[in-house]
């Protein structure tokens, strides 16, 4: 389909099917954590060893991103995005039908796989058929549900998880794929596909083979059981993959992924090192949080879910003000002053026990999504504000990808300092006290503090053009 015919089509029905493929995948991410107690138990393993769902649905993810847009090429993006919703579809069936930990971590391996073309191959077509003066719009409408999706999740997963059961919570993936679909083949245009182009399989290998090292490292060092050699040669091993990767990236005419954007100071700050330090202890509270309130603390899935609703609406209520923080006050500053906010709400979380009135622990975790709520729409906004045009594609595939495999290694090395926590006090690893979630917590909050430093050593007119700051002079 040539330019003019992609334009016939209006970009806001597309951007609905990019909005309904994230809101799908957003939506799973967040209700699984909550579920993990009561999957465990079907299972018949503890719940810690469960995160080998969330782990290895990161891997895949990050693994098979970077060729998607070589995938799209070669075989057409509408194309693709049909087979991929189809795909997820046919794998949370197999999630919500899974009788043992292994079958699941299989389903659930299928499912990052779909997952890792439907957002990225959707962005790729909305961004071929808007024209740039209707981007901002169209961009608006893909992302809402995505941010929308982590509000509504605990909730939702807590009453059906108490109402029926943790099976239902990958069946409802089912309805929604079935409108994706719809609109997919009913909005979304017949783009040609692009002038073929080598594909770097050495690139793609190596960069699977760090990834997939270095979490499984990490989850197996989590499990505490035989001798540390493994989990440290899985790690050691993953390293050197990694640094293969970057420099066949760096020396090949057609890399997997470009890396020009590594050159520009802000992507790297919000991407590869405040950036990372800022997500393990997100993503690590998005562990810790349900296993605590409901393994120690006494709630319910359902009750549960709502306390997680104040945490993760606290971070979207504050997102109607957080331009004009930035506005006022600069990236830099901005950015430093929540990153030792957000550690700091982390570690108070810490003062929830058994005692803890409901009100007060719900007031306590509104406040600390509400810290992070400036902390992260600021690095959104930062990561390609200096990015150049034509790094824009790569840069976005390298962005997903460093908060996927952020994301994997915040969750295993978060379970590593839960059972480490409980073999030092001499407990057993499987089954866990107050004492360990407060140890993690306390942990990833120094981890967070670090992006604090990071932040501040940004220029004093860092991402000028975007926020409208303007400093003195």
């Amino acid at each position: 389909m040539n330019g003019q015919a992609a334009n016939a089509f209006d970009p806001r029905l597309t951007a609905l099917v990019v909005a309904s493929t994230s809101f799908m995948a957003s939506l799973d991410a967040t209700i699984i954590t909550l579920a993990m107690p009561h999957m465990a138990d079907s299972f018949g393993v503890q719940p810690i060893t469960v995160t080998i769902g969330i782990t290895i649905y990161i891997v895949v993810m990050a693994t098979i991103m970077p060729a998607s847009a070589w995938i799209a090429d070669r075989f057409g993006p509408r194309r693709v995005l049909a087979v991929a919703i189809t795909g997820f579809t046919l794998a949370s069936i197999l999630c919500g039908i899974s009788r043992s930990i292994e079958a699941f971590a299989a389903a659930r391996a299928l499912q990052a796989a779909c997952a890792a073309l439907m957002s990225p191959v959707g962005n790729q077509i909305l961004f071929r058929v808007t024209p740039k003066n209707r981007i901002v719009t169209a961009v608006a409408i893909s992302t809402t549900p995505a941010l929308v999706a982590p509000v509504i999740g605990p909730p939702l997963g807590g009453m059906i998880i108490t109402a029926l059961s943790w099976p239902w919570i990958f069946f409802l993936n089912v309805p929604i794929s079935l409108v994706a679909m719809g609109l997919t083949l009913r909005f979304i245009p017949r783009i040609g596909r692009a002038a073929p182009r080598p594909f770097d399989w050495r690139g793609f290998f190596l960069l699977g083979a760090a990834f997939a090292c270095v979490i499984y490292g990490l989850e197996e060092a989590a499990r505490l059981r035989g001798s540390p050699a493994l989990p440290i040669g899985l790690i050691v091993a993953g390293i050197g993959f990694g640094v293969a990767a970057v420099r066949h990236m760096l020396t090949t005419p057609h890399p997997v992924v470009s890396l020009g954007a590594v050159r520009v100071r802000t992507f790297v700050a919000t991407t590869l090192t405040g950036g990372v330090l800022v997500r393990i202890p997100f993503r690590g509270l998005n562990l810790i949080l349900p296993l605590m309130l409901q393994g120690v603390l006494g709630f319910n899935a359902f009750w549960a879910g709502l306390l997680l609703l104040g945490y993760n609406g606290g971070d979207l209520a504050l997102k109607a003000v957080a331009g004009r923080i930035l506005r006022h006050t600069g990236f830099r500053s901005a950015l430093t002053v929540s990153a030792v906010l957000t550690a700091l709400a982390t570690a108070g979380l810490m003062l929830i026990d058994a005692g803890t009135p409901w009100i007060v622990a719900m007031v306590a975790l509104i406040l600390a999504g509400a810290v992070r709520s400036v902390l992260f729409t600021g690095m959104m906004a930062l990561t390609f504000a200096d990015v150049p045009p034509d790094e824009l594609p790569y840069a976005t595939i390298l962005n997903n990808i460093g908060a996927q495999v952020t994301g994997a290694f915040a969750v295993s090395f978060t379970a590593l300092l839960l059972s480490g926590s409980a073999a030092l006090r001499g407990g057993d690893p499987g089954h866990l006290a107050l004492a360990d979630y407060r140890a993690a917590m306390l942990a990833i909050a120094v981890i967070g503090l670090g992006a604090a430093w990071v932040f501040l050593r940004l220029p004093g007119d860092a991402g000028a053009e975007v926020s409208g700051h303007r400093t003195a002079g």
